[in-house]
């Protein structure tokens, strides 16, 4: 049995007991049979992500407190707390972003733009944060176009952080080398960057 499961059923039972009902009474609250409910509490099996929204809806509460998710810590107040978790991301092993930068005179504009690449085998994460993107955008927009509220937001958001919470991250392992090895790392770096220079050339002429 996985621990995450098991801590997931023993917040159920913890946030139903709190709520003063039993488990026969929240299992027809969500239309199912008495052992299910009992095996989701003892973590022999896995709500799904549905489950865990409907028993969010019966206690009024989000549904990233049920998964065990706390952001309450999380304050940014200024531009400094959001460069440290730029670099915080950039730790990850399971993330990797790209960095775009576009400023005169060679461009019109000046833009800097963090990109993030689904297909990235290396970036285990980046293809499910791409698809929350598509999502965040298109909810976004339909926010500030007044096409949903608020409240509404807010909710699919508590719902996307409940889904992604189990996705663990964890540290890149930090490498500790010599200034020579370095140095040396440098130069065939610039090797292959040179060659590869050369070959995009010759393919162009």
């Amino acid at each position: 049995m996985d621990n995450s499961q098991k801590e997931l059923g023993l917040r159920i039972k913890k946030i139903r007991k709190q709520h003063k009902i039993n488990q026969t009474q929240l299992a027809n609250k969500l239309n199912k049979t008495l052992r299910t409910v009992q095996k989701y509490e003892s973590g022999e099996i896995e709500p799904s992500i549905a489950i865990i929204n409907e028993i969010a809806k019966i206690f009024n509460i989000s549904p990233a407190e049920i998964m065990g998710y706390e952001h309450e810590g999380l304050h940014l107040n200024s531009l400094s707390d959001i460069l440290f978790v730029l670099n915080e991301l950039n730790k990850k092993s399971e993330i990797h972003f790209d960095i775009d930068i576009k400023r005169p005179p060679n461009n019109d504009e000046w833009t800097c733009s963090i990109t993030f690449n689904g297909n990235n085998k290396k970036a285990d994460n980046n293809a499910d944060l791409c698809m929350f993107l598509e999502r965040y955008a298109d909810e976004r927009f339909r926010l500030e176009t007044y096409w949903t509220s608020q409240d509404y937001f807010n909710h699919w958001f508590e719902q996307e952080l409940a889904y992604y919470s189990n996705c663990i991250l964890h540290n890149k392992p930090v490498e500790i080398i010599s200034d020579e090895e370095r140095i040396k790392r440098r130069n065939e770096l610039d090797h292959q960057m040179l060659l590869e220079k050369r070959k995009e050339k010759e393919q162009s002429e």
